[in-house]
C-alpha cells in the first residue's frame, strides 16, 4: 500500500483553494463598479434635464432686459430686476409676508400635528390606529386642488363657516372669509399638516416605552416625563415636519390663489401674476429665484437652531 507523503502533494492553484479564479479579481471589482455607474447615468441625466438646466435658463432669464415700451424681453446683461425685486415694496413685502407666513404655518402645523401623532404613536397596532392614520395620510391621496376647493366652499358666503358664525351670533351677517388672511393660513395649514404628522408620529413610535416607565418610578410625574423625555427624543421628528413644512409654505401659491385671490401678498401668487396677467418673465425669474435662496437660507438657519435646542433639551435630559 503506498501513499503520497502529504509535503510531496501538489499545491493547489490559489485561485482554485479560494474558489475564484486567480487572476483578474481587482478588474472583475472594477467592472462591476463601472456597470454600476453606468446604470446610474440615465437618473443623472433625467435629474440634470429636470431640474438644472431649467435652473440655469432661469438664471439666465432673470438677468435679461426688458423693452420699457413693448415689453418683450432683449438679449444683454442687467442687475435691474432684482433691484426691483428689493427695493419696490411690491415685491420685497410679498417676499417679508411670505416667510412670516411660512414661520406661522409652521407652528400651527407642529403644534396640531403633536397630538395627533402622540395618539397613533401611542395606539397598538390594530383596526382603530389604522383607520387614523388613513384619516392622516388620506388628504395626501386627494389633489390639493381638491382639498382647496373644500375650503373655498366652507368659506363661502353660504359656507358652513358663516352659518355657524351668524348662527351662533358672532356675527350679523355672512364675512368674506375667501378674501381674508385667516382663510389663508387655515387652507394652508390643512393641506400641509399631514408633512408634520407622519415624521412626528414616526419619532415618537420608536421611543422605547421603558425610558417613560424608568422615568416615572424616579419619581418624575406624567408632565415632567414628557418634557423632559418624550419631547427631547422625538425632536428629529419634529424638526423634519417643521423644515418641510416650512419649505413647502414659502412656494405654495394654488391654495392662496383659489382661498384668498390673487391680490393675496405672497411671493408665489407675486410670480404667478407676472407670467400670466404682465407677460414679465425676467421679473417672474428673479423673484422665484429670490424666494429660492430665501428658503434655502432660512431652512439652514431653522434646522441650525432646531439642532442647537435639541443640544440644550438632551442636556437637561441627561442632567
Amino acid at each position: 500500500m503506498s501513499s503520497t507523503p502529504t509535503g510531496n502533494a501538489p499545491a493547489a492553484p490559489s485561485g482554485l483553494a479560494s474558489g475564484r479564479p486567480s487572476g483578474g479579481g481587482r478588474a472583475t471589482g472594477g467592472t462591476r463598479r463601472w456597470r454600476g455607474a453606468a446604470y446610474a447615468v440615465p437618473l443623472v441625466v433625467f435629474l440634470v434635464a429636470l431640474f438644472l438646466v431649467p435652473l440655469v435658463q432661469i438664471v439666465v432669464l432673470s438677468f435679461r432686459p426688458v423693452d420699457s415700451v413693448t415689453g418683450q424681453v432683449r438679449s444683454g446683461f442687467t442687475t435691474e430686476q432684482y433691484t426691483r425685486v428689493f427695493t419696490e415694496s411690491f415685491f420685497s413685502g410679498a417676499l417679508v409676508t411670505t416667510i412670516l407666513t411660512a414661520v406661522l404655518v409652521m407652528v400651527l402645523c407642529v403644534v396640531l400635528a403633536y397630538p395627533v401623532a402622540y395618539v397613533l404613536a401611542r395606539r397598538r397596532p390594530g383596526v382603530v390606529r389604522t383607520v387614523l392614520f388613513v384619516i392622516v395620510i388620506s388628504p395626501l391621496l386627494t389633489s390639493v386642488v381638491v382639498r382647496t376647493y373644500g375650503w373655498v366652499v366652507l368659506f363661502s358666503a353660504n359656507g358652513l363657516v358663516n352659518r355657524v358664525l351668524v348662527g351662533l351670533g358672532i356675527l350679523d351677517q355672512p364675512a368674506h372669509l375667501l378674501t381674508s388672511y385667516t382663510a389663508v393660513v387655515v387652507s394652508v395649514t390643512h393641506v400641509l399638516l399631514p408633512f408634520a404628522i407622519i415624521p412626528l408620529t414616526t419619532a415618537l413610535g420608536g421611543i422605547d416605552e421603558n425610558v417613560r416607565r424608568a422615568s416615572q418610578i424616579l419619581g418624575a410625574g406624567p408632565l415632567r416625563t414628557f418634557f423632559r423625555i418624550t419631547v427631547p427624543l422625538s425632536l428629529p421628528g419634529m424638526v423634519t415636519g417643521a423644515l418641510v413644512v416650512f419649505a413647502l409654505a414659502m412656494g405654495i401659491y394654488i391654495t392662496p390663489l383659489l382661498v384668498g385671490g390673487s391680490n393675496q401678498p405672497l411671493a408665489g401668487i407675486r410670480v404667478y401674476n407676472q407670467i400670466t396677467s404682465v407677460f414679465n418673465f425676467p421679473v417672474a425669474a428673479a423673484l422665484s429665484l429670490t424666494l429660492l435662496v430665501i428658503t434655502v437660507l432660512s431652512t439652514s438657519v431653522l434646522g441650525f437652531a432646531f439642532r442647537t435646542w435639541q443640544r440644550r433639551l438632551s442636556g437637561t435630559a441627561h442632567g
